[in-house]
């Protein structure tokens, strides 16, 4: 498939290219996927009118669907400021760069500040992809996948430099995020989890510099505790982990220590209350069962009880395999034995 760009726009596309309809203007089309968030109506003098609104100290955005025209000090067309912020304008006009920036830093804060939003945002995704057949809702949930992968492709390609100069760049760890987030809600296979998946490339995409603060309140990215065999931390290497887990076995890098535990590198917490039961005085992984110290809950110690990740804690999927856990321990231990003999033998030499 031809890799679009990580554009707000691109990614709208994909929805209303599958119900034929052509794409909105811009501030409707922002107003369709976020509403309320940066859009809002007045009708005060008679007239109706759709704004944009940002404010920062003293300097303001005032964006009025009214005569197509943005009041900010002086007269810009709407346009041309909200072409940059979702990618259907092509320059670099800095004063309007500079704006769509600003309201990207609003979106942000709203996200930051209004712990409600996101589940607002994906009602109205829901409500938006639920009018969709479900031959429509399989064939996004294909393109999407598609789409992933051909994004991470394309940011491995893409010279250093340019990753870093182009408009409203974004960092690697933060678009690996994005995508990765994406691509886990995708795994997941159910109606709300393809909304959340495109939820988060629309996002993601008209955010862009400003994403990075949303990911650290929304992250459901793969933990590094328990790193596939064949995971080299690249993005497509996490992504085909992701959604072809069967064709990898765990690795263990833990030391002689950890391997004392019962479960090495497992974080134990209460199911009551959450608190983090292995820092809890006598603490040992070796019992069935750990009364907490903070709530008094009963918590089973078990692998049974055990995730590859919070989200997969969260959604009770994907358990940690019980035979290719023990492996990865076997085969740490061998290794250890292994590096311990080699260091006996260069000490008799």
């Amino acid at each position: 498939m031809d890799t679009p760009d990580f554009r707000f726009g691109n990614m709208a596309q994909l929805y209303y290219d599958l119900v034929g309809t052509k794409l909105p203007k811009q501030l409707d089309l922002i107003d369709a996927w976020f509403p309320g968030l940066i859009i809002t109506e007045d009708d005060s003098d008679g007239e109706r009118k759709t704004e944009a609104f940002y404010a920062d100290q003293e300097y303001m955005i005032h964006a009025v669907r009214y005569h197509g025209k943005l009041y900010a000090g002086s007269s810009t067309r709407v346009s041309q400021i909200c072409g940059r912020l979702i990618g259907t304008a092509s320059g670099n006009k800095e004063k309007e760069r500079k704006a769509a920036e600003l309201i990207q830093k609003h979106v942000a804060e709203c996200f930051i500040r209004d712990m409600t939003l996101t589940p607002r945002l994906q009602e109205n995704t829901a409500r938006l992809l639920g009018g969709l057949t479900q031959e429509q809702q399989r064939a996004l949930h294909q393109q999407l996948t598609d789409l992933v992968y051909a994004l991470a492709r394309q940011r491995a390609a893409t010279d250093d430099y340019d990753r870093k100069t182009e408009l409203f760049a974004m960092d690697d760890e933060t678009f690996d995020g994005v995508i990765y987030n994406c691509a886990y809600q995708l795994d997941l296979g159910a109606f709300r989890n393809l909304c959340n998946a495109y939820l988060w490339l629309l996002t993601g995409s008209l955010l862009r510099n400003e994403i990075g603060r949303v990911i650290r309140l929304y992250d459901s990215a793969f933990l590094a505790v328990r790193r596939q065999i064949s995971e080299t931390g690249e993005l497509k290497d996490k992504l085909d982990n992701l959604f072809h887990h069967e064709a990898y076995s765990y690795t263990f890098d833990g030391d002689e220590e950890d391997l004392q535990n019962r479960f090495p590198n497992i974080e134990w917490y209460c199911d009551g209350c959450g608190a983090h039961l292995n820092e809890q005085e006598g603490f040992d992984d070796h019992l069935p069962v750990w009364t907490c110290r903070a709530c008094g809950q009963v918590n089973k110690l078990d692998l049974t009880e055990c995730y590859e990740n919070d989200e997969d804690w969260k959604n009770h999927t994907r358990p940690l395999d019980r035979d290719k856990f023990e492996d990865a321990l076997r085969r740490r231990k061998l290794e250890l034995d292994r590096k311990r003999q080699e260091g006996q033998g260069d000490g008799c030499r």
